[in-house]
């Protein structure tokens, strides 16, 4: 099967190596431009760790290139999402299926906009993290360290759902669980947690470009934040009905790392395997994605059922401050969609049956 990637980073590199490596077609599109000129000219593209393989993989050159195939998989970060679905929505056609990875802010509701607005029928699945990690080594080479064993997924309109989890199964393996909806995979992404602790915390590590492990960085005291910090993240998720896993659930390892205190589940990861080195630079998706998509989106549901989140809303003014700047204000997709969010029964139909419900 022909599978467009928007996008050219790491993840998109990996997403494509793995598609390939299961048969499949993979298109790369660069929405700056700026990459993959290699692979266009014929190079193969190399993955390693993880995966290791050489594969083919061609590149789109336009975004009505890219928006040829039957799938497409949304691969940039959060900061991006607009700017891209502006520039792909046009070229799109009834029935195709297109994938954001990893969801954040409900940016599915933004595409079901912008769908609507052209009376297309698409189905929009949503991941709660992305399948696999990976780190461009060079412009026809990918390091994938992780393919990852659970990810959670739920679709717009729901009643997609089964086609949607044997299509995501297909191209990625059997890695996917089927979620009631889209407020429970958007609030199931601990990402946005675990690196504000990790940004918070090391800022002048990242700031000096030191080179650091990560998990080893998360102290006991540490840890004992983010536990409370997922507490207040759990906490709208109670308030929403909707079950997500907590931060131990997503450390646990099977038989080697059990559910426990965080911090106990940190060292036993440690001893056992090579940690991902943190971030060398204050401009990182850990802060710059993670707190106006992530942080903010969770307050924003946090208003709408009453619910106290003092250290997300701490982490979002800190945060500006830091970075001398308004990160509130860079939200730019929870704006476009402000309608669905009045009342927690229509935000409920919108991410049912997308936007035509609002």
């Amino acid at each position: 099967m022909q599978v467009s990637i928007l996008g050219a980073g790491g993840v998109a590199y990996s997403y494509a190596a793995v598609l390939a490596s299961r048969g499949h077609q993979p298109m790369i599109w660069s929405p700056s431009g700026t990459r993959g000129h290699e692979l266009a000219e014929g190079a193969n593209l190399a993955a390693s760790n993880a995966l290791e393989g050489s594969f083919a993989v061609s590149v789109a050159a336009s975004p009505e290139q890219a928006a040829t195939p039957d799938v497409l998989i949304l691969a940039v970060p959060a900061y991006g999402y607009r700017a891209v679905l502006d520039r792909i929505v046009p070229a799109l056609r009834d029935g195709q299926t297109v994938i954001i990875s990893a969801h954040l802010s409900f940016a599915a509701l933004y595409l079901s906009r912008l769908l609507a607005e052209r009376r297309l029928s698409c189905s929009i699945v949503v991941w709660n993290t992305t399948a696999s990690t990976g780190r461009q080594t060079g412009p026809t080479a990918v390091s994938i360290s992780l393919l990852r064993p659970k990810v959670e997924m739920a679709v717009i309109p729901v009643d997609a759902g089964d086609p949607a989890l044997a299509l995501c199964r297909d191209l990625f393996g059997d890695r996917f669980s089927l979620k009631s909806d889209l407020i429970s995979v958007d609030l199931g992404n601990i990402n946005p947690v675990v690196h504000y602790g990790i940004a918070m915390f090391n800022l002048t590590r990242m700031e000096l470009a030191e080179d650091w492990a990560q998990q080893a960085h998360i102290t006991p005291a540490v840890a004992r934040f983010l536990e409370d910090l997922d507490r207040e993240r759990q906490a709208v998720a109670s308030a929403f009905d909707v079950q997500t896993r907590s931060i131990q659930q997503a450390y646990a390892i099977p038989g080697k790392v059990e559910i426990g205190p965080l911090a106990e589940m940190l060292c036993q990861i440690v001893a056992m395997r090579k940690g991902v080195n943190g971030p060398k630079t204050l401009d990182t998706r850990y802060v710059t994605e993670d707190v106006p998509y992530g942080l903010l989106t969770t307050i924003r549901l946090a208003e709408m059922t009453g619910v106290e989140v003092p250290l997300h809303r701490a982490g979002a003014t800190i945060f500006s401050s830091l970075y001398g700047r308004d990160f509130a204000s860079e939200n730019r997709i929870l704006p476009e969609i402000a309608t669905a969010f009045a009342s927690v029964d229509i935000l409920r139909e919108a991410v049912s049956q997308g936007w035509a419900a609002v």
